[in-house]
């Protein structure tokens, strides 16, 4: 029992100490977007990158989710292939 406790609390503190990156990680991913796509709103942008973090974790190939960014958002395949790219880099899918 020791052991589990000591466990969550390394655990815990690590993901309080990474909890400003990942803030800093989602507004480089929106200032890199929001320039070339001003039509979609930053909660737009930020739930398709958890949608493409989900599909990517889940072994979904980049094809399928370059495809079903471009349904989700009406974009063009090269403009939502540069929104996976950015939330891979950015979101660190």
């Amino acid at each position: 029992m020791a052991y589990l406790v000591r466990a969550l609390t390394v655990l815990l503190a690590g993901s309080l100490i990474l909890a400003p990156q990942a803030a800093a990680d989602q507004d480089e991913y929106l200032r890199k977007l929001q320039d070339r796509l001003p039509f979609l709103s930053a909660e737009q942008l930020l739930s398709e990158g958890t949608r493409i973090c989900n599909a990517t974790r889940k072994g979904t190939p980049a094809s399928d989710v370059v495809v079903m960014v471009r349904d989700d958002l009406g974009l063009s395949i090269s403009a939502a292939g540069n929104v996976v790219s950015t939330a891979v880099v950015e979101l660190g899918c």
